[in-house]
C-alpha cells in the first residue's frame, strides 16, 4: 500500500503532571525520557509530537504509553493525519534584544604562568 498523508500520522502527546514534591518530579522526567526514548520530540513544555506510518502503529504505541502516566497526572493522546499537521501554522514572539557588544575584546586566557 502506498503511503499518502491522509494515512500517516502524528501523535501529540500533551499531559498535564504534578511537579510539587521531589517524588513527583522523578515521575514526571521519567515519563518526559519513555516519551523521548519512544521517539517523540518536545514541541513545547509538556507538549511532545512523533511521527507514525499508520494509525494502527499509532494506536499500538498509544496502548503501550498511555498506562505509564503517573498518578495524579493526566495525558490526552491526540492523532493528527500528515495532511492535516502540514496545515499548522506556528508564530513566535519578537525575539529578545541582542545582547551589547563590548568595545573592547577581553583576551582569552588558555594557559596561565604559575
Amino acid at each position: 500500500m502506498k503511503p499518502n498523508s491522509w494515512r500517516i500520522m502524528w501523535i501529540m502527546a500533551v499531559f498535564d503532571l504534578p511537579t510539587q514534591t521531589k517524588i513527583q518530579r522523578k515521575k514526571y522526567a521519567g515519563f518526559r525520557k519513555l516519551l523521548l526514548h519512544n521517539g517523540f520530540s518536545m514541541m513545547q513544555y509538556s507538549v511532545y509530537i512523533r511521527h507514525t506510518p499508520t494509525i494502527q502503529s499509532a494506536q499500538a504505541l498509544i496502548k503501550r504509553l498511555g498506562p505509564h502516566t503517573p498518578v495524579q497526572g493526566k495525558c490526552a493522546f491526540v492523532l493528527i493525519t500528515d495532511k492535516q499537521y502540514g496545515l499548522t501554522q506556528n508564530f513566535y514572539g519578537p525575539a529578545p534584544a541582542q545582547q551589547k557588544i563590548p568595545k573592547k575584546q577581553e583576551q582569552l586566557l588558555l594557559f596561565e604562568d604559575l
